[in-house]
């Protein structure tokens, strides 16, 4: 089924412009799709990709029909006339409902959708509603990150429970997590970055300017100073060898590294924690997660929706660009959020962060005084300008004047 699909014109053209996390779903779907269709009793020839397509063209009905079976299917529910659903083994293998509902209803509407295969309204609303339990929620209330301090009565970063999850991890996935918690950019956008993306900034906190992948809305952001340590440090001992065009995380074989990689990580690295989760839950300390908690350090910091956004590539409702807004305005307002960002040194880091602040605002009050002072000279010469103006205008006033009481007095002169 694999090669089918990976070799089907149809599914090529539909995925050429989706994002890669989108192609491997539509993919995996279709390959699932292929094994029920084909599991059918009694079945001479094998039935492809583009043998589905034409029949949704020709009979959209019996497509529809299909991805109710399918849906079925996936959980294991019997279909009269198909096999069961299996594991590689031989295993009976099902499959939660809200996952079935997103492949069944999700992905291959979307397929098809892409291809300009309308389906019916009626069918449509006909899909069965899931009700989706957020198991992985529950999970994250068990384990936070932000806690009260009742003493200060402030909201504090439990950096003793991340960096527990850190020393777990190796170098190089210790960097990746400081980086995505920093940032708060998913696993995908970080992993398409290089090694000279790195070495081409001086700067003690790294700038990020991209396009999510996912949405492809801009975000603006930081990656903090510690996490800008853990990085440069990484490729000083791990990729120093490697050319400025090399990913800058690889995972074995030196191949550019993925979230799936980095999702199997997280969850060995929580088991060795102690931490349990079951069927259907969600690991409490997924790569997500820290995309999650760099929007609690924002709410936590107070700063306005708009850097927010900037920061974490959302769009913008306030109607302002992003890109209008200066770079050191941006780190102005990142570093009221770094402190619940930061895991370790958190005095070391506290001070510095201190004196960016006090840099940035003399540099935003050096910028002012600047422009203040452009403003008056443009403002002085464009009055200076006007005076002579109408100092040449009064002028030509009196020479006209002049010229009057002349031709006036010759006038009379005439008439006596």
């Amino acid at each position: 089924m694999e090669m089918r699909v990976d070799e089907s014109e149809v599914v090529s053209k539909v995925l050429k412009d989706l994002a890669k996390s989108t192609q491997a779903n539509y993919k995996a779907t279709l390959k699932q799709l292929l094994t029920f269709v084909n599991s059918k009793e009694g079945l001479s020839q094998e039935i492809s990709i583009e043998e589905l397509v034409a029949e949704a063209k020709t009979d959209v009905k019996e497509t529809q029909e299909r991805i109710d079976q399918f849906f079925k299917w996936l959980q294991r529910e019997d279909i009269e006339g198909y096999a069961p659903r299996v594991d590689k083994k031989g295993e009976p293998k099902t499959m939660r409902e809200s996952s079935a509902h997103q492949r069944a209803y999700g992905f291959l509407i979307g397929f098809f959708a892409n291809l300009d295969i309308p389906l019916e309204r009626k069918w449509r609303r006909r899909i069965p509603k899931v009700k989706r339990v957020k198991q992985a929620i529950k999970k994250d209330k068990i384990y936070t990150f932000y806690d009260v301090d009742e003493k200060t009565r402030t909201i504090r970063f439990n950096r003793e429970r991340m960096q527990q999850f850190l020393a777990n991890l190796k170098l190089r996935d210790v960097a990746i997590t400081l980086a995505l918690l920093s940032s708060s950019q998913d696993s995908g956008d970080l992993f398409n970055l290089n090694v000279g993306d790195i070495r081409e900034q001086e700067n003690n906190r790294i700038f990020w300017e991209e396009n999510r992948e996912k949405t492809g809305v801009l975000f603006r952001t930081f990656i903090s100073k510690e996490a800008t340590r853990f990085i440069r440090r990484y490729i000083q001992q791990e990729r120093r060898k490697a050319e400025d065009n090399a990913p800058l995380f690889v995972y074995r074989s030196e191949k550019r590294m993925t979230a799936n990689n980095l999702a199997s990580i997280y969850r060995d690295a929580a088991r060795r924690m102690g931490i349990k989760w079951e069927k259907g839950e969600q690991n409490p300390l997924r790569p997500k997660r820290m995309r999650h908690l760099f929007r609690t350090a924002c709410d936590t910091a107070g700063i306005t929706e708009l850097y927010t956004n900037a920061f974490m590539g959302h769009k913008n409702n306030q109607g302002q660009d992003y890109s209008e807004v200066s770079r050191a305005k941006l780190e102005l307002e990142y570093l009221h959020v770094e402190p619940f960002l930061t895991v370790y040194g958190e005095v070391e880091e506290s001070l510095e962060i201190r004196e960016d602040v006090q840099r940035l605002r003399s540099d935003l009050d050096s910028m002012m005084r600047n422009f203040t002072r452009n403003v008056e000279l443009v403002a002085r010469d464009v009055f200076h300008k006007w005076m002579r103006e109408q100092l040449e205008a009064d002028r030509e006033a009196m020479r006209d004047m002049q010229k009057w009481r002349e031709e006036f007095t010759r006038s009379q002169g005439k008439g006596t």
